[in-house]
């Protein structure tokens, strides 16, 4: 699948589209924090993360079984910022 359309259905969701407004405004992030936050269980949280993570929109670390994710800020990926630009409201 061509990697735009990838990226626009990675968006094409509220809950994920919620997740990164989340970690753009408070960083980096566990996954329990952000489940919280979104009211959701920590896999659906997971699923919606790895989806972000796939097109590179967020990325992660697990350090003693805690995953952290936040933002990929990659001036490289021009298609990735701007669109994280629209759906962050930059």
């Amino acid at each position: 699948m061509d990697l735009k359309v990838k990226i626009l259905k990675a968006v094409a969701n509220e809950k994920r589209v919620k997740i990164m407004n989340i970690l753009h405004k408070n960083g980096r992030m566990e996954l329990r924090e952000i489940a919280r936050i979104m009211d959701i269980p920590e896999a659906t949280a997971c699923r919606h993360l790895k989806i972000l993570e796939n097109v590179n929109f967020v990325k992660s670390t697990i350090q003693n079984g805690i995953a952290e994710y936040w933002i990929n800020n990659d001036k490289s990926l021009t298609i990735n910022q701007k669109v994280l630009a629209i759906v962050c409201d930059q």
